[in-house]
């Protein structure tokens, strides 16, 4: 079994490089997420996407399709992925002015949070994947107050929804949220997800990637692989 693997928030060149060389089957830059302190101005993320030959995703949350398909043009990535709550009209309108992939993170309560129906996941892949979407990523959500915030939680929601979706779509899964050295093995086994997408799990702060986590992440998922 062969696990991708996507190291996402990436922020500067070297720890750009650095995922990429350690091996990383992608990387990803948020651009113009303000939400998120690992977002980057698109002049910022333009050095990464032209230096690095480690096919690089444009991550976009919540942006007018008209505005995603300036960015793309401009950063020219392998991949868009769409990780707000983006339409399937929004997806048709990209995937057809642009030639890259064009990813969907769909968000799944914490493992803490309210629960949810696999079938409502399950439909809704369908429906993206029918309107021209290539991957998708589950990730975490959990309530900060009055709002559910979407993406770089830091914590897992129950990866038995993700066995159940992933037995009834035949999508490329990625499998994201609270992820890290320590649990990736236990993902990969459990879940058996298409790739694995991680953030925070290999950082020392935020935006900053950690080498030795990062290594450590690779020496583990490869482990996995092996005795799988």
């Amino acid at each position: 079994m062969s696990c991708s693997i996507k190291i996402c928030g990436v922020t500067t060149l070297e720890d750009a490089l650095m995922v990429s060389e350690a091996g990383a089957d992608y990387l990803g830059v948020l651009v113009n997420v303000s939400v998120s302190p690992r977002s980057l101005t698109v002049k910022e993320a333009r050095e990464i996407f032209n230096s690095i030959t480690c096919p690089a995703v444009l991550l976009t949350f919540d942006l007018p399709p008209e505005q995603v398909i300036e960015i793309g043009r401009e950063l020219k990535p392998f991949a868009i992925q769409l990780a707000g709550n983006e339409s399937e009209d929004d997806v048709l309108k990209i995937d057809a002015t642009l030639s890259c992939e064009i990813w969907k993170t769909l968000h799944i309560p914490a493992a803490d949070e309210k629960k949810v129906g696999v079938s409502a996941v399950v439909n809704k892949i369908k429906k993206f994947t029918a309107a021209g979407i290539d991957r998708i990523i589950l990730d975490s959500a959990v309530m900060k107050g009055n709002t559910m915030q979407k993406g770089g939680t830091g914590k897992t929601f129950d990866w038995s929804l993700a066995c159940e979706i992933k037995t009834q779509v035949k999508t490329f899964i990625f499998l994201a949220g609270g992820i890290t050295p320590n649990n990736v093995k236990e993902a990969i086994v459990q879940v058996n997800p298409d790739g694995i997408d991680l953030s925070s799990g290999v950082e020392s702060s935020p935006g900053k990637k950690d080498p030795q986590l990062v290594k450590t992440l690779f020496e583990t998922v490869k482990k996995a692989e092996m005795s799988s």
